[in-house]
């Protein structure tokens, strides 16, 4: 059986939850403006300041770090 939702009614994915740090979170509506509200805190200190390694590795997992810390288990790592 196929379930169509409502744009934004999308329940999470089990195994995807399974990552996720808020366990209010049930639909991909609600994941999509958690991220939102996350990402716009990690602007201010990403240009909190002048940074020279912008496109260093460690640069790039601090900034996703930050993006997604109260979000995603792991925030800030490389997954496989």
């Amino acid at each position: 059986m196929k379930f169509v939702y409502p744009p934004g009614a999308t329940p999470i994915d089990a195994n995807e939850a399974a990552g996720l740090i808020p366990s209010h979170i049930t639909l991909q509506r609600e994941l999509n403006e958690w991220e939102e509200a996350n990402i716009i805190e990690a602007r201010t200190w990403a240009f909190g300041r002048k940074r020279n390694d912008l496109f260093s590795e460690r640069f790039i997992k601090h900034l996703h770090r930050e993006m997604f810390k109260n979000t995603w288990k792991w925030a800030g790592q490389f997954r496989t």
